[in-house]
């Protein structure tokens, strides 16, 4: 279809810009490169893993650059772009400073979508939700004057997370525990064995027994009212998807052995009252399929949720074919609630181009059109610096290098999104040549699956709106 319209706009006598391209980056390629080799990716050296998927990519572009040739697809294949070349790279590192610049990019320390078993943050977009069998736990938790409370849970061993305890407003048969404080019926460290039941309307009085232990982080409901409530979260899962120390005995036990132990421990201290078959939905990665966790990590931003006006006016002026599409991307924009997290704990991706001075008060970034590898090279001697709060230029590195003491290049990546929504700018001649970026932004047309709307097609009017 991309091709007939490129053809029959050619026969109307219109110049047609239509270049061959392949989105090189992400998470799939290392998929397949841990599925090929029997290893994961943390197990290799980093210049070593990206060694080879960069050679198992090229197996597979090579491959689909013959199909196209071969059926006959008019692209001009001479200025094929690829987007993990460093020339395309250099584009998503520039306009990622340059928003870090205008205050649009933040570094913040978050609840986050968290794949353990990957080992990577993954944006709304990549969970996707399926039904598994689990056990609804009713427990039995006790106030400080004795009262028993029957509360139910499908993670018992989140407890130790837990912030509050909440009822609903409404619900008479409660409101005389407002404010009394109610112990953890498992034992835990380096916190309070203590929690205050308080009132909350989204609790739902029909469910189990009207009353909600909430925690840090279960589901996105709970990282609401902590928000909400100005409660301080507890890091009850790391990084390797295990327990942290506040889990007491399930400390270093991965989340469904610590399940199955929290159960036990609760049956042999008498807190357990029954525990019921259930199927539930829960939210796993796209890619993997793995159960994801909501976990406080420090990442990089982009600022959305101020400028959703503008976006919808954006989407009002763009033409969809078929008009009943434009509904996905209006869907997407009614339920962001979040900033856009764009960095990840992967490799084979354009990389964060920062690097940290030793007080960790200035940050290094590099210039126009320059691709930087900061977990393994120095920046290059034009490079800016910056105060990392005010976002003001201090001078060129090459004059105050000596000043920055031990430079700490980042290790994070951006999401693949950031990329491949940058297409239209790269093709256009963003940064590498202004008359045709003049002529041909904003792109006259943008051909994409619907199912992607919500990312590519919606980042790229994040990028247009500025």
């Amino acid at each position: 279809m991309i091709d007939v319209i490129a053809r029959s706009q050619r026969l109307l006598g219109k110049e047609v810009k239509f270049p061959w391209g392949v989105d090189r980056n992400g998470i799939n390629i290392e998929f397949t490169v841990e599925k090929k080799t029997g290893r994961k990716m943390k197990t290799y050296d980093r210049a070593e893993f990206l060694e080879l998927c960069k050679e198992t990519i090229e197996e597979y572009t090579k491959a689909m650059r013959n199909t196209a040739k071969r059926v006959g697809l008019s692209c001009d294949y001479e200025n094929e772009y690829l987007t993990d070349a460093p020339d395309y790279r250099a584009v998503s590192q520039t306009i990622f400073v340059e928003l870090f610049k205008s205050g649009d990019i933040v570094e913040d320390l978050r609840p986050n979508i968290y794949d353990p078993v990957e080992g990577t943050t993954i944006a709304d977009a990549e969970v996707q939700r399926v039904q598994r069998e689990t056990k609804l736990c009713n427990v039995k938790w006790h106030t400080e004057d004795g009262e028993e409370i029957i509360i139910s849970t499908t993670r018992p061993e989140m407890i130790c997370a837990c912030g509050v305890v909440v009822v609903n407003p409404e619900d008479d048969r409660y409101s005389h525990l407002l404010g009394k404080r109610v112990k953890l019926p498992i034992e835990v460290a380096e916190r309070d064995q203590y929690v205050e039941i308080a009132s909350h309307p989204s609790v739902k009085m029909d469910f189990g027994s009207g009353v909600l232990m909430v925690c840090s982080y279960g589901d996105q409901n709970d990282v609401s009212i902590f928000r909400e409530l100005g409660l301080r979260p507890f890091v009850a899962i790391n990084l390797e998807g295990e327990m942290t120390e506040i889990a007491g005995p399930l400390t270093g036990m991965k989340v469904i052995e610590a399940r199955t132990s929290a159960i036990e421990i609760l049956r042999l201290s008498g807190n357990l009252v029954s525990t019921e078959d259930r199927l539930q939905e829960i939210p796993v990665s796209e890619r993997g399929g793995n159960p994801i966790e909501i976990i406080l990590l420090k990442e990089w931003y982009v600022r959305q949720t101020h400028i959703l006006d503008r976006l919808i006016e954006l989407s009002r002026e763009s033409r969809f074919i078929p008009k009943r599409n434009r509904q996905y991307l209006q869907d997407w924009i009614d339920g962001i609630s979040i900033d856009w997290p764009i960095s990840r704990r992967r490799w084979y991706h354009t990389e964060v181009p920062i690097w940290y001075s030793e007080d960790r008060t200035k940050v290094v970034v590099p210039p126009r059109g320059i691709y930087v590898q900061p977990w393994k090279d120095l920046p290059p001697s034009d490079s800016e610096v910056v105060d990392r709060e005010s976002k003001d230029t201090l001078g060129y590195y090459r004059e105050l290098r000596s000043t920055l003491g031990k430079l700490m290049g980042e290790e994070k990546v951006f999401d693949t999104w950031m990329d491949s929504s940058n297409s239209n700018l790269y093709v256009s001649g963003y940064l590498t040549d202004p008359k045709l970026f003049d002529r041909s932004f904003p792109t006259a047309i943008r051909p994409q699956g619907k199912e992607i709307v919500r990312t590519w097609l919606y980042y790229g009017k994040w990028h247009r709106r500025r």
